[in-house]
Protein backbone atom coordinates (compact mmCIF):
# COMPACT_ATOMS: atom_id res chain seq x y z
CA UNK A 1 0.00 0.00 0.00
CA UNK A 2 3.09 2.10 0.41
CA UNK A 3 3.51 1.76 -2.94
CA UNK A 4 0.24 2.95 -4.13
CA UNK A 5 -0.11 6.11 -1.78
CA UNK A 6 3.62 6.94 -2.87
CA UNK A 7 2.42 6.82 -6.44
CA UNK A 8 -0.66 8.36 -5.88
CA UNK A 9 0.97 11.47 -4.22
CA UNK A 10 3.50 11.59 -7.46
CA UNK A 11 0.65 11.62 -10.18
CA UNK A 12 -0.67 14.21 -8.40
CA UNK A 13 1.99 16.52 -8.53
CA UNK A 14 3.07 15.35 -12.01
CA UNK A 15 -0.64 16.20 -13.06
CA UNK A 16 0.03 19.90 -11.62
CA UNK A 17 3.53 20.14 -13.35
CA UNK A 18 1.66 19.50 -16.90
CA UNK A 19 -1.27 21.97 -16.06
CA UNK A 20 1.73 24.27 -15.60
CA UNK A 21 3.40 23.58 -18.41
CA UNK A 22 -0.08 24.12 -20.25
CA UNK A 23 -0.40 27.65 -18.96
CA UNK A 24 2.39 28.26 -19.86
CA UNK A 25 1.94 27.27 -23.52
CA UNK A 26 -1.24 29.09 -23.43
CA UNK A 27 0.67 31.90 -22.02
CA UNK A 28 3.21 31.86 -25.18
CA UNK A 29 0.45 31.71 -27.67
CA UNK A 30 -1.23 34.63 -26.70
CA UNK A 31 1.70 36.72 -26.55
CA UNK A 32 2.52 35.28 -29.48
CA UNK A 33 -1.12 36.52 -31.13
CA UNK A 34 -1.09 39.55 -29.41
CA UNK A 35 2.35 40.86 -30.70
CA UNK A 36 2.46 38.17 -33.51
CA UNK A 37 3.75 40.62 -36.23
CA UNK A 38 7.62 40.08 -37.05
CA UNK A 39 9.50 42.41 -38.81
CA UNK A 40 12.68 42.13 -40.52
CA UNK A 41 15.31 44.06 -42.78
CA UNK A 42 17.08 42.02 -45.24
CA UNK A 43 19.85 43.24 -48.33
CA UNK A 44 19.82 41.59 -51.62
CA UNK A 45 19.53 42.69 -54.88
CA UNK A 46 22.01 44.85 -56.73
CA UNK A 47 25.36 43.39 -54.90
CA UNK A 48 23.33 43.72 -51.73
CA UNK A 49 23.09 47.52 -52.00
CA UNK A 50 19.16 47.18 -51.75
CA UNK A 51 17.42 46.67 -48.63
CA UNK A 52 14.20 45.14 -48.33
CA UNK A 53 11.62 45.37 -45.18
CA UNK A 54 9.54 42.25 -44.43
CA UNK A 55 6.91 41.49 -42.08
CA UNK A 56 4.69 38.79 -41.38
CA UNK A 57 2.97 36.04 -38.73
CA UNK A 58 5.35 33.25 -37.81
CA UNK A 59 3.23 30.69 -38.38
CA UNK A 60 5.40 28.01 -37.76
CA UNK A 61 5.81 29.15 -34.19
CA UNK A 62 2.46 29.16 -33.32
CA UNK A 63 2.00 25.40 -35.00
CA UNK A 64 4.49 24.16 -32.97
CA UNK A 65 3.26 25.72 -29.77
CA UNK A 66 -1.17 24.51 -30.75
CA UNK A 67 0.82 20.95 -31.01
CA UNK A 68 2.94 20.97 -27.86
CA UNK A 69 -0.16 22.24 -26.21
CA UNK A 70 -2.37 19.17 -27.85
CA UNK A 71 0.35 17.35 -26.42
CA UNK A 72 0.54 18.14 -23.40
CA UNK A 73 -3.49 18.05 -22.98
CA UNK A 74 -3.54 14.42 -24.40
CA UNK A 75 -0.93 13.50 -21.43
CA UNK A 76 -3.04 15.56 -19.01
CA UNK A 77 -6.20 13.50 -19.94
CA UNK A 78 -4.28 10.11 -19.34
CA UNK A 79 -2.99 11.19 -16.41
CA UNK A 80 -6.09 12.43 -14.60
CA UNK A 81 -7.99 9.00 -15.77
CA UNK A 82 -4.84 7.05 -13.49
CA UNK A 83 -5.05 9.40 -10.77
CA UNK A 84 -9.53 8.87 -11.01
CA UNK A 85 -8.37 5.22 -11.18
CA UNK A 86 -6.16 5.10 -7.93
CA UNK A 87 -8.09 7.89 -6.22
CA UNK A 88 -10.92 4.50 -6.19
CA UNK A 89 -8.07 2.31 -5.02
CA UNK A 90 -6.60 4.31 -2.18
CA UNK A 91 -10.30 5.18 -0.91
CA UNK A 92 -11.80 1.92 -0.86
CA UNK A 93 -8.44 1.05 0.89
CA UNK A 94 -9.01 3.74 3.43
CA UNK A 95 -12.60 2.86 3.51
CA UNK A 96 -11.47 -0.40 5.43
CA UNK A 97 -9.53 0.90 8.03
CA UNK A 98 -10.76 0.48 11.77
CA UNK A 99 -8.86 3.80 12.53
CA UNK A 100 -10.62 7.33 12.19
CA UNK A 101 -7.85 9.00 12.90
CA UNK A 102 -5.65 8.03 10.25
CA UNK A 103 -8.83 7.76 7.56
CA UNK A 104 -8.81 11.75 8.30
CA UNK A 105 -5.34 11.95 8.42
CA UNK A 106 -4.40 10.42 5.16
CA UNK A 107 -7.22 11.59 3.48
CA UNK A 108 -6.57 15.68 4.51
CA UNK A 109 -2.64 14.83 3.56
CA UNK A 110 -3.05 12.56 0.38
CA UNK A 111 -6.14 13.12 -1.44
CA UNK A 112 -6.62 16.42 -0.52
CA UNK A 113 -2.78 17.23 -1.00
CA UNK A 114 -2.61 19.59 2.30
CA UNK A 115 0.63 20.30 3.73
CA UNK A 116 1.68 18.70 7.13
CA UNK A 117 0.89 21.92 9.47
CA UNK A 118 -2.50 22.57 7.58
CA UNK A 119 -3.37 18.76 8.25
CA UNK A 120 -1.98 19.21 11.60
CA UNK A 121 -4.38 22.36 12.20
CA UNK A 122 -7.33 20.44 10.92
CA UNK A 123 -7.04 17.39 12.90
CA UNK A 124 -7.52 19.51 16.04
CA UNK A 125 -5.31 21.61 19.05
CA UNK A 126 -3.47 18.16 20.11
CA UNK A 127 -1.77 17.66 16.80
CA UNK A 128 1.41 19.32 15.62
CA UNK A 129 3.08 18.87 12.19
CA UNK A 130 5.89 16.58 13.44
CA UNK A 131 3.77 14.33 15.13
CA UNK A 132 0.96 14.23 12.17
CA UNK A 133 3.59 13.02 10.15
CA UNK A 134 5.17 10.63 12.28
CA UNK A 135 1.74 8.70 13.16
CA UNK A 136 1.34 8.96 9.42
CA UNK A 137 5.32 6.78 8.79
CA UNK A 138 4.02 4.62 11.38
CA UNK A 139 1.08 3.78 10.39
CA UNK A 140 2.51 2.68 6.43
CA UNK A 141 5.45 1.10 8.53
CA UNK A 142 2.50 -0.68 10.07
CA UNK A 143 1.41 -1.52 7.42
CA UNK A 144 4.01 -2.44 5.11
CA UNK A 145 4.62 -4.96 7.82
CA UNK A 146 1.05 -6.69 7.60
CA UNK A 147 1.09 -6.91 4.18
CA UNK A 148 4.86 -8.94 4.14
Amino acid sequence: MKHILRQYRDLIEERDEIQNRISRINRALDRLNRDGIVKDAVKGGLGNMQTYHIEGFPTSKEDELKHNLNKQRSILAVRESDISDLTNEVEKWLNGLDDSRMRRLITKRLIEGKAWNTVAAEMGDKYTEDGCRMLFNRFIKEVDKDEE
